[in-house]
């Protein structure tokens, strides 16, 4: 007789169990999670009516397998964009509710006597809330749709980021648990924060351009292999710097969420994440002893009162602090006192990593099933327990409420620029930071690979070169800060003049950044005294700053991740304008570009300076399509036009930008006349006298192969002065912007929108542009 592996009969003894149960308590409508864990007690050494596992060692390794994949299928279901749209009030409530939950299963532990790593593995385990077991109580009460569950969704996917963070934390913590220090611990936090945008970062370039060279050849079986294969390629790498194969599995499911086959590998995999998350949580249902649950019945009721208080007050706190209302914060404060699946992730890490009692696995499922159960109770609680607050709080107390509530969404509208403007300026920063500092990471490593085979300065010089040569775009980018919103810099400017040093400090500090790495490059290459890298330093810093091919290159790499990273939600908002009837493709600039008619006063400090010094572009993002001096038309007027007295200008640009040349222009002594009111583009157009001499059209140029700007920026290829046109926007692939920056370089197959004469449109199409 052959001999079957005890791997084998394990798992037909698991799922076969695993079968029925989650039949019967799909029948009595329970969620099937609780099934997985009676068929794992079923399965389990500690219930001898039925045959048990026997290698329970295996059985841990597909549980482990079944723990990466259930996070990369979250990381398949979780979205930068979805991540974006769930507001302040989820992150404040998660935080908020997390923090909270932390020092109550730490205090709650150290007060049962555990050990601290037991306390801090509780902790965790009671901050995570359980999606599978709330929206089947929504489901169940027909809640579905309401503001607080959309609320709730958002608190959960802020939970499942920050649970993931907290896994990596712990492990560290673990790790060195003899050795760690509050210093140590914050350089686990900064090197984690790095590896994660780095491989964001790297992983959004890179990967979505892999499926779209690829995506003829791609079917079914051939993307799902190669999906996991990157999951586990990625967990390999998360575990060989030192982080936990969670994380891995995790990235790179969010990454793989952000391209066009996101939505096609989730289907793909649901079996396999089905099957193995099966296993996982059959296995945690095995660790259920009943003679342990009946020693430690104590802590489990004292935990599980902890964590349904606990969360009842701290979720509904953080949606307080949010600005919510008192009523909107109770429902959802009350949807969230429950631990789940989540939880059983911390505990099995915390048990692999051998720093937990063997007790805490058990005890944290019988809180689970317990809280899965009061659940519905909590959540129907919430009306009653609102209407009884507001009979005990003191007015006061209700007045304090109210105005709160109101005000917080609105507050701090005079401060917009200024969040807006840090807002972009910080992220750009970090990013720029992460893929630099990357930079000279990996240069480090070829750097010896260079020096052992060319030795002396040569080899030393070549280490160099290559470096600032990768590098050099994004410092380009660091210098020039084309990312600083012209426009929204002017106002910030011009509307305090103690805004003016902190702007100035800014612009310095992006300044310092680039040379901070230019210096390290050099000194860590170059075997020369400091003054001579100082001066080398200061020489490759200017030909960078000047040099608009650099800043092209960024451009095409910028507009490469954009159209990487918003591929799946622009297509999806087309495909919602097609269905809705909406087949205009030129909406988006219809809707961004407008016109703005200005006469130029007697007044003006602009007259006689040419647009050049004037620098509206560069100041505010507008151009000067027109200007009309005595009836006459100047069309698309070139950087040494000076302006005159009564000239009118016809300004194009965005609302925004319109908005604040507009109210600038008066501070900054242009002291222009607004004649008419602002129009969109295509209003504007529309309504010009029809064949008069100064009528402007809109045309779109197809680059192809054989057209002239093929490879060309904006500014290289002449086309204001040498068709007398203005580039006013540009569609590669799902990526548009308007007003594109003239090093913005052309691309095949980029539809370049262009504003001009009728006559111009006839060179054009002479010149093989239209």
């Amino acid at each position: 007789m052959a001999h079957l592996p005890d791997l084998i009969s394990d798992l037909a003894l698991i799922l076969i169990v695993a079968g029925i149960t989650t039949l019967i308590f799909k029948t009595l409508k329970q969620p099937l999670v609780l099934g997985y864990l009676v068929a794992g007690f079923l399965a389990g050494p500690h219930f001898e009516l039925f045959s048990t596992v026997q290698d329970t060692a295996n059985i841990n390794t597909w549980a482990e397998i079944g723990i990466i994949f259930l996070l990369f299928a979250l990381g398949l279901e979780f979205s930068l964009k979805k991540l974006t749209s769930v507001g302040h009030t989820a992150f404040i409530t998660a935080i908020t509710e997390v923090l909270g939950m932390l020092l109550i299963g730490y205090t709650c532990a150290q007060f049962l006597g555990w050990s601290t790593m037991d306390s801090i593995f509780l902790g965790g385990m009671l901050s995570m809330s359980s999606t599978t077991i709330i929206i089947k109580a929504f489901d169940d009460l027909k809640m579905k749709g309401m503001r607080f569950t959309e609320l709730v969704f958002g608190t959960l996917i802020v939970e499942d980021i920050v649970g993931i963070i907290m896994m990596v934390l712990m492990s560290t913590i673990a790790a060195n648990a003899d050795t760690i220090s509050e210093l140590g611990l914050l350089m686990s936090i900064v090197k984690l924060s790095f590896f994660l945008v780095l491989w964001f970062v790297l992983g959004i370039f890179i990967i979505p351009q892999f499926f779209r060279k690829v995506r003829n050849e791609l079917n079914d079986e051939t993307l799902l292999i190669f999906s996991i294969g990157l999951c586990l390629g990625m967990v390999v790498l998360a575990t060989h710097i030192g982080f936990s194969a969670a994380l891995g599995a995790f990235i790179t499911g969010s990454i793989l969420a952000e391209t066009r086959e996101g939505e096609r590998i989730e289907h793909l995999l649901l079996p396999v994440k089905d099957l193995f998350g099966a296993v996982f949580f059959v296995s945690v249902g095995m660790m259920v002893n009943p003679e342990q649950l009946i020693q430690y019945h104590t802590p489990i009721i004292v935990i599980v009162f902890a964590t349904i208080f606990g969360k009842l007050f701290f979720s509904t706190a953080g949606m307080l602090l949010s600005g919510e209302t008192l009523k909107t914060s109770m429902l959802g404060g009350f949807s969230l006192a429950q631990i789940g699946e989540f939880s059983f992730i911390i505990a099995g890490l915390g048990q692999s990593l051998g720093v937990t009692s063997d007790f805490l696995y058990p005890i944290v499922v019988a809180v689970s099933v317990i809280t899965t159960f009061t659940t519905p109770f909590c959540i129907k609680l919430a009306i009653p327990c609102h209407e009884k607050l507001l009979k005990i709080l003191p007015q006061p107390a209700l007045d304090f409420l109210e105005r709160y509530t109101a005000d917080t969404p609105a507050g701090n509208k005079k401060d917009r620029h200024w969040r807006v403007f840090l807002q972009t300026y910080f992220t750009n920063m970090l990013l720029h930071s992460v893929v630099l500092g990357a930079i000279v990471f990996f240069s480090f490593s070829y750097g010896d690979l260079i020096s052992r085979n060319i030795p002396g300065m040569p080899g030393y010089i070549l280490e160099t070169v290559i470096a600032l040569a990768i590098m050099s775009p994004f410092l380009k980018d660091l210098l020039f800060n084309k990312n600083s919103h012209p426009e929204l810099v002017s106002t910030i400017w011009f509307k305090k003049k103690s805004n003016r040093l902190p702007l100035s400090v800014l612009f310095l500090l992006r300044i310092l950044v680039a040379i901070v790495f230019i210096l390290v490059i050099l000194f860590k290459s170059l075997p020369l005294p400091p003054l001579a890298i100082l001066s080398i330093a200061a020489v490759v810093a200017y030909i960078i700053y000047s040099s608009d091919w650099l800043l092209g290159q960024y451009l095409r790499i910028e507009a490469r991740f954009l159209i990487n990273l918003n591929e799946k939600h622009l297509r999806e908002q087309k495909e919602l304008a097609a269905q809705n009837g909406e087949t205009d493709e030129t909406y988006w600039l219809d809707e961004k570009l407008h016109v703005a008619f200005l006469k130029v006063r007697n007044t003006s400090d602009c007259i006689e300076k040419t647009l050049q010094q004037l620098s509206f572009r560069e100041r505010f993002g507008v151009n000067i399509l027109q200007i009309y001096r005595k009836n006459k038309a100047i069309d698309m007027p070139g950087g040494n036009m000076a302006l005159k007295e009564d000239d009118m200008l016809i300004v194009l640009g965005t609302t925004e930008q319109l908005n604040i040349f507009c109210n600038t222009r008066n501070k900054n002594q242009m002291d222009f006349e607004e004649i008419k009111e602002k129009t969109n583009l295509k209003d504007f157009i529309i309504n010009q006298p029809e064949n008069s001499e100064s009528q402007l059209l809109l045309y779109a140029a197809i680059v192809d192969n054989i057209s002239p700007l093929l490879g060309k920026s904006i500014k290289d290829s002449n086309i204001r002065d040498k068709w007398h046109c203005l580039v006013v926007g540009l569609e590669r692939g799902v990526y548009s912007t308007v007003n594109p920056h003239i090093s913005m370089i052309f691309e095949k197959n980029d539809i370049v929108w262009i504003i001009g004469k009728a006559d111009m449109a006839a060179e054009l199409a002479r010149s093989d542009l239209l």
